[in-house]
C-alpha cells in the first residue's frame, strides 16, 4: 500500500491530487488513505495536505523506487533490500546472511560508520546509503584494488550527472573542493590460513542533496548540490554508480579503473601526513601502483604503502626527488 501510495503521488509530484482519486485507484478507503498519508509524514517525506486539493508530494522529496532501480543494473545484483530507517547498511549487512550482489539501500541511517569507528552523518532522502555484498576469490592483497575501483565508479557516476570534477582522497573518500562529500567503507572476511578474501561488504555514503552541516563536520564535509545548481533524483546516481562498478569490478584483474583513479586523485604528486600503525610522518607521493597502494619518499628512501590514512597538511617538505 505504501509503495503504491508513493508511487501515485511521485507521478504527480509538485502538484496535488485528491483523496478520492487516490482512493479510486488503489481500491481502499479516504480514511484509509488519510492514515497512510499520515505514516509517510512520520518517516520525513514532505507532503502538503489540503481539503479541497487532496495531498501533493512537494518536489524537495527524492524517492527511491527499488523495482526501478532492478531494471536497469546488471543481473549480477541479486536481491535490494530497502529501508526507510536502518542504523548502519554495513552493520546490518554483517549481522546477516546475504548472498553475492545482494545491495541495502537506505532513506536515513541513525548510526552510519565511516573507518575506524568514526560516525557518518546520514540524514533523510539527503544522500545515498548503501552496502553491497562481494565474494570475490580474490587475495587480501587485490582488497585495496577493489575499494580503488569503487571509489572510481563514484566518481564516474558524479560526473555523468554533475559539471564537477571530484578527486579522490587514499583510499577511500571523494572530495570536492577540498570538502568529503563520499566516503567508502570496505569490511573483509579472510581465510586465514590461505589470506583468501571469502567476503567484502562495500558500503557508500555519497552527500547529494544540500543540508546544514553538523558544526563538527562544516569546513570537513559537503554534498554534491552545494557544488553547482543542480537537482539529480538519488536513485538516478545509484543505478550509474551500480553499472559503473560492475563494469570494471568484473575484469578487475585488467586495472581498467587505475586510469581514472589516478587521474583523479587527490593525493598524487603532493606532500602528506601519513597515520600509520600511530605513528604519524611527512611524506611526498611519488606514485600510485597498480595494487592501488601508494609509493612514497619519507626522508629521501622509496617506501610502499598499503594500509593507513593520509591527509594533505601544511607540512615541511620532506627530500625527494
Amino acid at each position: 500500500m505504501e509503495k503504491k501510495l508513493l508511487e501515485i503521488l511521485q507521478k504527480h509530484q509538485g502538484h496535488f491530487i485528491s483523496g478520492q482519486q487516490i482512493s479510486e485507484e488503489l481500491h481502499v478507503s479516504r480514511m484509509t488513505i488519510s492514515t497512510q498519508i499520515k505514516k509517510l509524514k512520520e518517516k520525513g517525506y514532505h507532503i502538503q495536505t489540503s481539503t479541497k486539493k487532496g495531498y501533493c508530494l512537494t518536489l524537495e522529496n527524492d524517492v527511491i523506487f527499488i523495482e526501478q532501480i532492478k531494471e536497469k543494473i546488471p543481473s549480477f545484483y541479486q536481491d535490494i533490500h530497502y529501508f526507510d530507517e536502518i542504523d548502519s547498511t554495513n552493520q546490518y549487512m554483517k549481522t546477516h546472511d546475504f548472498k553475492q550482489g545482494d545491495i541495502i539501500i537506505a532513506n536515513q541511517q541513525t548510526s552510519g560508520k565511516g573507518r575506524n569507528g568514526r560516525s557518518f552523518h546520514s540524514p533523510c532522502q539527503k544522500g545515498i546509503y548503501l552496502s553491497l555484498m562481494l565474494k570475490p576469490n580474490l587475495t587480501i592483497y587485490d582488497s585495496l584494488k577493489i575499494t580503488a575501483c569503487c571509489g572510481v565508479a563514484v566518481v564516474k557516476a558524479i560526473q555523468k550527472n554533475y559539471p564537477l570534477f571530484p578527486q579522490i582522497k587514499w583510499v577511500n573518500d571523494i572530495i570536492l573542493n577540498d570538502l568529503k562529500v563520499c566516503g567508502i567503507l570496505c569490511e573483509a572476511s579472510l581465510e586465514m590460513n590461505t589470506a583468501r578474501l571469502e567476503s567484502m561488504i562495500v558500503g557508500v555514503g555519497i552527500n547529494v542533496h544540500h543540508y546544514d552541516m553538523p558544526e563538527d563536520l562544516q569546513g570537513i564535509a559537503g554534498c554534491l548540490e552545494d557544488q553547482c545548481d543542480l537537482f539529480v533524483p538519488r536513485q538516478k546516481i545509484i543505478i550509474d554508480f551500480l553499472n559503473f562498478f560492475y563494469d570494471d569490478y568484473s575484469k578487475l584483474s585488467s586495472l581498467s579503473f587505475l586510469k581514472t583513479y589516478r587521474q583523479h586523485s587527490y593525493v598524487l604528486h603532493q606532500d602528506i601526513m601519513v597515520y600509520e600503525n600511530n605513528q604519524q610522518y611527512p611524506a611526498y607521493v611519488s606514485a600510485i601502483n597498480d595494487d592501488a597502494s601508494l609509493t612514497l619518499i619519507v626522508d629521501g628512501q622509496e617506501k610502499i604503502l598499503q594500509s593507513g590514512e593520509v591527509s594533505i597538511r601544511k607540512v615541511i617538505p620532506p627530500q625527494h626527488t
